[in-house]
């Protein structure tokens, strides 16, 4: 094909190709990166110009067809037109935009700028019917899946379908144009993509050929396909749409908002936002836009602005989405509706005018300087012990939530390990009993799975702090069909939420220790009383014969002293960080004569917990306590939260396996006769009410 061997003299250096052929120009002299960030891996890694590759992609696609020339001819000048919109240098896009075209709706300019060029052409060059397909092609390029998506109304076509209707004299199937350009621009972005949708652009094509008008898509399918991302990762969307949308004000101004607009890129943009989020978006562009002349959204500054690159992979940026998910929780659907908006200084909804009539406009999120300077710093701290820090500051400045269990970036890899270690928390199930069974700090559901695999006749409902860790768990309940309940609720007041006498097992699996770490209880964190809070709140809602089962950490008596002997050449900087950056309390050290590291057990095994989980979770760990009690301790306090109605019928405490194996690569540690070895660093214990 011409158009490849083209774009490979391009490549090579050939400049004359460039001057000679307009379309290469535009698109091999362009340093702008527009283009759906849906099917993008890496941001860091992606082309500085991925234009010309994915037209090279869809030229590829047709050169494998075997097609009639003139049809493949036709579809080869539309594939090589219709993302000029997207390039040229900035002289070129200039000129373009004083002449009134309209490059921020991709189809449209470059339907435009095609037009332009054959302008320069002779008459007797021209094939004017030709040009006319072509031209309507490019403008209704990539429409056909953006229909099936949601995101424009059928009216779109129309061009299209007048050319159908009217065009009798150029000899062109173009049923087969149709298919195969739609094929190619499809396959060009990813195949899996094409084997979903080719049945419905089938048919869709096949409509417009037999000149059979179809009806525009009723709301409530249109808004379920742009967010079909968010419901394959587990949106109950059927029932918060018919939640939100019995509301009639609300559904009269969402319907009226999607019956004149059309909208780009806005499932990329709002994939991780919750429905709601998603409806309360719309509503504030609503405010600021004239509803009698807008058509067309844009939500491409939004889509480029809340991904970023994380450690070589495209990534949500939390931080902004905490930012805005804050900024809509100030008001509830029915506030907008009613025409109340915040004023936040830091962070607004913004649109822009991107033509002279208003009917255009782009979306996205403003900062103030200073919040933008802050993201900038999160972002630069993320793998440094100054990250706890940031955050701090960012949850401060933004007035969001600081809930302290909201690991931003590190969330999903601490709820996947949350997940693991299966066989140490099966024991939890062995001891459980009852009907309505409730886990604390439910995490990544692990918990939840188990117990409600091995007792299917029990109410299971997982409890959590943390308004990202239930998001999560309601998607993961919806996406793979689990049984079991989430309910954000305090474990510290669980009167609140249930009777007394109601429950009969309440697990604590690994989350006492963070209740002592992170809970400012009574305005001090470290706090031993939030323990016996937590065993008494339990206690208290506990039915006759149910049970309180813990597993966590365990501090180890006597409280000896361990030396440590780094194998790792980092060990003493990291050990040295550390002690200054603990805080749950001072850790008092020795460094003897051969550099060893002398310091009490327990003081060593706080250290050993941090090291064992590497920089990665550093930022966390050192805001937490593992060990808080010493056994005779823990059943002490056991006694005096709880009285005599308290039977402890399991009391353990024990090393994990593979714990030492682990660290012996990395660190020695000995006791004072030199014997190598590491105390009980886990306890598990279960408390029945008699």
């Amino acid at each position: 094909m011409k158009s490849l061997n083209l774009i490979e003299k391009a490549k090579s250096g050939d400049r004359n190709v460039l001057r000679d052929n307009k379309w290469l120009q535009y698109l091999y002299l362009t340093k702008e990166q527009h283009i759906n960030l849906e099917q993008v891996d890496s941001l860091e890694r992606m082309p500085e110009n991925p234009i010309l590759p994915y037209v090279e992609r869809t030229l590829l696609v047709l050169s494998e067809m075997d097609l009639p020339l003139k049809e493949k001819s036709i579809i080869e000048e539309v594939l090589v037109w219709s993302e000029v919109a997207k390039g040229g240098m900035r002289h070129n896009r200039r000129i373009w935009r004083e002449n009134g075209f309209q490059l921020d709706i991709h189809n449209i300019g470059s339907a435009q700028i095609y037009a332009a060029e054959q302008m320069h052409l002779s008459l007797h060059q021209r094939d004017l019917e030709k040009e006319e397909l072509i031209y309507t092609l490019i403008l209704t390029h990539g429409l056909f899946g953006q229909f099936i998506r949601g995101e424009v109304r059928y009216k779109q076509l129309q061009p299209l379908i007048h050319w159908v209707e009217e065009q009798n004299n150029i000899d062109v199937n173009i049923e087969v144009v149709l298919n195969k350009l739609n094929q190619c621009i499809i396959q060009g972005v990813s195949n899996d993509i094409w084997d979903k949708v080719k049945d419905d652009t089938g048919r869709l094509i096949s409509s417009i050929v037999n000149k059979e008008q179809l009806k525009e898509l009723p709301l409530k399918v249109r808004i379920r396909r742009l967010r079909q991302s968010s419901i394959q990762k587990g949106e109950n969307f059927d029932k918060q749409y018919d939640q939100y949308m019995k509301n009639e004000h609300l559904n009269k101004y969402i319907e009226g908002f999607f019956k004149k607009t059309d909208m780009w890129y806005v499932e990329s943009a709002l994939q991780e936002f919750s429905l709601e989020e998603f409806l309360k978006i719309f509503i504030l562009i609503y405010q600021k836009i004239n509803p009698l002349s807008i058509q067309q959204v844009s939500f491409e500054s939004f889509m480029k602005d809340i991904y970023y690159d994380y450690k070589g992979k495209k990534s949500i940026n939390l931080y902004k989405k905490r930012i805005i998910e804050s900024y809509l929780n100030e008001f509830s659907l029915e506030d907008l509706l009613q025409g109340k908006n915040s004023v936040n200084e830091h962070v607004e909804l913004q649109t822009e005018p991107m033509d002279l009539f208003g009917q255009i406009v782009g979306v996205r999120f403003r900062y103030s300087a200073a919040g933008e300077k802050l993201i900038e710093f999160c972002q630069e701290a993320e793998k440094s012990p100054h990250y706890e820090r940031a955050t701090i500051l960012l949850y401060d400045f933004f007035g969001f939530r600081k809930d302290a269990f909201d690991r931003l970036q590190n969330e999903q890899t601490y709820l996947t390990d949350m997940n693991n270690g299966q066989d140490h928390k099966r024991i939890i199930s062995d001891y459980a009993t009852g009907t309505l069974m409730l886990d604390i700090g439910a995490g990544g559901g692990v918990m939840l799975d188990i117990l409600s695999e091995d007792h299917p006749e029990a109410e299971v409902v997982g409890i959590d702090v943390s308004t990202n860790v239930i998001e999560e768990l309601n998607k993961r309940k919806n996406r793979e069909n689990k049984r079991w309940q989430v309910k954000q609720a305090d474990a510290l007041e669980l009167k609140d939420y249930y009777d007394s006498g109601s429950i009969d097992t309440i697990v604590f699996s690994s989350i006492l220790h963070e209740m002592f770490s992170y809970i400012p209880y009574k305005g001090k964190k470290f706090n031993h009383e939030v323990i016996i809070q937590a065993l008494k709140s339990s206690f208290e809602v506990l039915n006759d014969g149910g049970r309180i089962i813990i597993r966590d950490g365990i501090m180890t008596e006597p409280n000896d002293m361990r030396y440590l002997k780094f194998k790792d050449e980092k060990g003493h900087e990291f050990f040295s960080r550390y002690v200054k950056d603990f805080k749950g309390r001072e850790i008092a050290y020795d460094v003897v004569d051969d550099g060893n590291i002398k310091l009490a057990v327990n003081d060593a095994m706080e250290f050993l917990y941090t090291y064992t989980w590497g920089e990665e979770a550093y930022p966390h760990e050192v805001q937490e306590q593992f060990g808080y009690f010493t056994p005779s301790e823990f059943k002490k306090a056991i006694e005096e939260a709880l009285g005599d109605k308290a039977r402890i019928v399991a009391f353990k405490h024990y090393l994990q396996d593979g714990y030492e194996e682990f660290l012996s690569p990395k660190v020695k540690v000995m006791d004072e006769q030199g014997v190598e070895g590491l105390p009980d660093s886990t306890c598990f214990i279960v408390i029945e009410k008699e």
